[in-house]
């Protein structure tokens, strides 16, 4: 048996925005120079100076928030969420010992988050030995937000791909994107 070491994700580019975790990142210095490009890539190029600083400003947003949980290696933005509820995928892996890639997928579900099921389903045409699809409800301070949360096991490696929301719109909307972005994660030997 193949030893896996570890992942690759490969978003489509015209759906999803990598929102780096830290700079420098690439070519880019610092978060202001990311989100100034970040700004001329997606204005329409008649856009007056106003959308462009709107943009840059949502970008800064974005990248300088805290993620909702520890331990998140990747995240992206959904691009059709620019200027609307904004949709951001968290995405993290964790190695698994023997004991805890013994465990049932579903005791996975709540890591980090709890909250209450709303609908779970297996995934097929993964990457993944097993994958499922949550949507759950988790109360956070005096609301009730919605995470669509998929998780994908290997024998060593468990991902999560978290999209917190409190805008159930937004992740009806996005929910095709969201499962491509899942399904395009490659389990790397």
């Amino acid at each position: 048996m193949a030893c896996v070491t570890g992942y690759r994700v490969l978003p489509d580019q015209a759906a999803w925005l990598t929102l780096p975790l830290e700079f420098p990142w690439k070519d880019f210095v610092d978060d202001v120079s990311w989100a100034a490009e970040v700004a001329d890539d997606r204005a329409v190029a008649e856009a007056p100076a106003a959308v462009r600083t709107a943009i840059a400003e949502s970008a800064l947003t974005l990248v300088r928030a805290e993620p909702p949980l520890p331990g998140v290696q990747e995240r992206f933005w959904w691009l059709p969420s620019i200027g609307g509820s904004v949709v951001v995928a968290h995405l993290t892996a964790v190695e698994l010992d023997e004991s805890l890639g013994a465990q049932p997928l579903e005791s996975f579900v709540f890591l980090g988050a709890g909250g209450m099921i709303q609908n779970i389903i297996e995934v097929e045409g993964t990457a993944f030995d097993t994958a499922l699809d949550c949507v759950l409800l988790v109360a956070v301070e005096d609301s009730t937000i919605a995470l669509r949360r998929l998780l994908g096991r290997t024998a060593r490696m468990l991902l999560m791909l978290d999209v917190f929301v409190d805008d159930g719109g937004a992740l009806h909307e996005a929910q095709h994107d969201i499962s491509a972005l899942f399904t395009s994660i490659e389990v790397v030997h």
